[in-house]
């Protein structure tokens, strides 16, 4: 963890960081993740999950908050309860309720989540540190970061031009 004051947002990074590597293990595509300096606000785009079992698709939209408490790096709370609505809403379009089976479903997409997070642990910290110098990091470098083709400054140049 960087010991100098953050350019951006930490548990806002933490948290879109949460949603890029959950939905990259699921083979998801992820467009760009940033992290607003203005506000505590940030996004990750994700590709469609639909084809995915429903605890994983819950699994993608509860990875902020888990990665929150994995990492142990309280967010915004708003963002969290705003992942919440998205999934009653997901929960509600397959039928399940709270009276229904939607609290075990949930609870099985929050382990799903901390596992993927627990797994890829460095992955996620890479991402955040990129996030917190950056505030963005596009799907390309994305990639590069979930295939180990990054160093410590950034895209390793070599990824980018063989030749160099």
């Amino acid at each position: 963890m960087s010991t100098t004051k953050d350019k951006y947002s930490r548990p806002t990074a933490i948290h879109e960081a949460g949603h890029a590597v959950v939905a990259w293990s699921f083979n998801l595509p992820v467009g760009a993740i940033w992290v607003s300096a203005e506000d505590a606000s940030g996004g990750t785009q994700i590709g469609p999950a639909g084809h995915l079992k429903l605890e994983d698709q819950i699994a993608v939209r509860c990875a902020g908050g888990i990665a929150e408490e994995v990492f142990e790096c309280p967010g915004h709370e708003l963002a969290t309860f705003q992942d919440n609505v998205a999934i009653m809403k997901l929960l509600g379009e397959h039928g399940f309720t709270e009276e229904n089976g939607g609290p075990a479903l949930r609870v099985r997409g929050y382990d799903i989540a901390a596992t993927a997070l627990e797994k890829n642990r460095a992955k996620v910290m890479a991402l955040v540190e990129q996030l917190v110098e950056h505030g963005c990091v596009e799907a390309t470098a994305f990639l590069m970061l979930m295939n180990n083709e990054a160093s410590d400054h950034g895209v390793d140049e070599t990824a980018q031009n063989p030749s160099a």
